[in-house]
C-alpha cells in the first residue's frame, strides 16, 4: 500500500485543491493549475511513457507528482503510513482515504484505500472552500444567541474540515399499485332540512416509474438523518473520479456497502412511489388508502464521494454536529446550549419586567 502527494510540476512542493477557484494551488511556488492544465500535463506523461501501475486508470495523476512511502497496519482498525514529504507517522482507521500530516501540513492520499472495488466511479468536487464554510457556519450561529461563547472561538473554527463522504446513488425502475377509498360529499338545505349526500368510489391507479440517483451514505460514522437532510445535491455536476479531487480534503471510502445501505434506499423509493399515486387522486372529499404495493424490478448502484463541511463540538458530555452541504451550501445541525447564558438571558427577561412593573407603580 502507498501514500501519495500531488506535486507541483514546477518544485515538487504539495498542491491543494481550491474550491473556489476549481483549480491546483501550490503554496510554495505560487503555481496554479486548472483541470485542463492537469489533463494536459497527464497525457504529456502518457506520451513519454511516465506513468505506472496506477495509470491505468483515465483521470489518474502520473507518477512524478506522487511520492510513495512505506504503510505499517496495526490490525483491521488502526492503521500507520509514512509521509513522504517529512518521514512522521500518519495514523489512521482503517476507512480513512485522505487526510493530512500533523507535522508538514501536507495533504496525503491513501490510494490503497480506493483501489479495486474501493475505487469511486464519481465525485462532486467541494464549490466552497473553508473561509466561505466558516462564514455560513457563523451566520448560523448568530441566529442562536444561547450557545456557549467558545463554539464560536477561532480554536474551535480552525476544526473544521472538509470531508468526502462516500455515497450509494441508486438507479430503479419501479413498478407500484394502490388501491384506495374515497368519498364526495355534497350539502344543501331546502327550507327548514339540510340535506348530506355521500358518494362511494374505488379507486384504482397503477404506474411504473424510474427513480434516478436516490442517495444512502456508506459510512457507519456518519448520521444517516443528517445525510438525508443535506440533500439535495445536484447531480449534473458529477464527474469522473480522479484522485487529486481529495488534495486538501479528509475523505472515507464505504464501510457499508451497496447491499447494506440498499434496505433504506428501498424504504425511501416504495414511500415516494406511494406518494406520487397518491397525488393523481384528485376531485374527492375525503381518500384513505386501503393498501398498495411496489415492486423494485431493476436496480443498480454507482459508488460516488461527495464534498461535506464537518464541525464536532463536545459539550456536558454530548457531541454535536455542525454540517454543511459542500456543493450547494445547506447547513444543519445540532447546536449545544449554554446554561450560563440561558440564566442570563432569564435574568435580564426578569429584570426587564420588573422595570416595566416598577415603572408602570404596579408592583406593590
Amino acid at each position: 500500500m502507498s501514500v501519495l502527494v500531488t506535486k507541483c510540476p514546477q518544485c515538487g512542493a504539495a498542491l491543494k485543491f481550491d474550491a473556489e477557484k476549481q483549480s491546483w494551488d501550490c503554496q510554495f511556488c505560487l503555481s496554479s493549475y486548472s483541470i485542463k492544465e492537469m489533463d494536459r500535463i497527464m497525457a504529456e506523461q502518457k506520451q513519454s511513457g511516465g506513468e505506472a501501475d496506477h495509470a491505468k486508470e483515465s483521470h489518474e495523476f502520473i507518477d512524478e507528482m506522487y511520492e510513495r512511502a512505506e504503510t505499517h497496519d496495526f490490525s483491521g482498525e488502526v492503521r500507520s503510513y509514512s509521509c513522504p514529504d517529512c518521514g512522521a507517522h500518519i495514523v489512521t482507521d482503517a476507512t480513512t482515504a485522505a487526510t493530512f500530516c500533523v507535522f508538514c501540513h501536507n495533504p496525503t492520499i491513501i490510494a490503497s484505500q480506493l483501489s479495486g472495488e474501493f475505487r469511486p466511479s464519481k465525485v462532486i468536487p467541494f464549490k466552497f472552500n473553508k473561509e466561505a464554510a466558516t462564514q455560513a457556519f457563523l451566520k448560523w450561529c448568530g441566529k442562536k444567541p444561547l450557545v456557549p461563547a467558545d463554539f464560536k472561538a477561532k480554536p474551535q473554527l480552525e476544526k473544521l474540515t472538509g470531508v468526502y463522504i462516500p455515497f450509494w446513488l441508486y438507479n430503479c425502475d419501479v413498478h407500484g399499485d394502490l388501491k384506495a377509498d374515497a368519498r364526495k360529499v355534497r350539502s344543501w338545505r331546502t327550507g327548514n332540512y339540510e340535506y348530506t349526500e355521500t358518494q362511494y368510489y374505488e379507486v384504482f391507479r397503477s404506474a411504473s416509474m424510474r427513480f434516478k440517483r436516490v442517495p444512502a451514505d456508506g459510512s457507519s460514522k456518519m448520521d444517516d438523518k443528517m445525510m438525508d437532510i443535506l440533500e439535495p445535491y445536484d447531480y449534473s455536476q458529477l464527474i469522473d473520479f480522479s484522485m487529486p479531487y481529495l488534495s486538501g480534503y479528509l475523505a472515507e471510502k464505504y464501510d457499508l456497502d451497496k447491499d447494506a445501505v440498499f434496505p433504506r434506499v428501498q424504504e425511501r423509493i416504495q414511500q415516494d412511489t406511494i406518494t406520487q399515486l397518491s397525488r393523481t387522486i384528485n376531485g374527492y372529499s375525503s381518500v384513505r388508502i386501503e393498501n398498495s404495493q411496489v415492486n423494485i424490478r431493476s436496480k443498480h448502484a454507482a459508488y460516488a464521494l461527495l464534498p461535506v463541511w464537518m464541525l464536532t463540538y463536545k459539550h456536558r458530555g454530548k457531541s454535536y454536529l455542525f454540517a454543511m452541504n459542500g456543493q450547494t451550501g445547506k447547513v444543519v445541525g445540532k447546536l449545544p446550549v449554554s446554561i450560563k447564558r440561558v440564566v442570563a438571558w432569564l435574568s435580564g427577561i426578569a429584570a426587564v419586567v420588573t422595570a416595566v412593573l416598577f415603572g408602570g407603580g404596579v408592583l406593590l
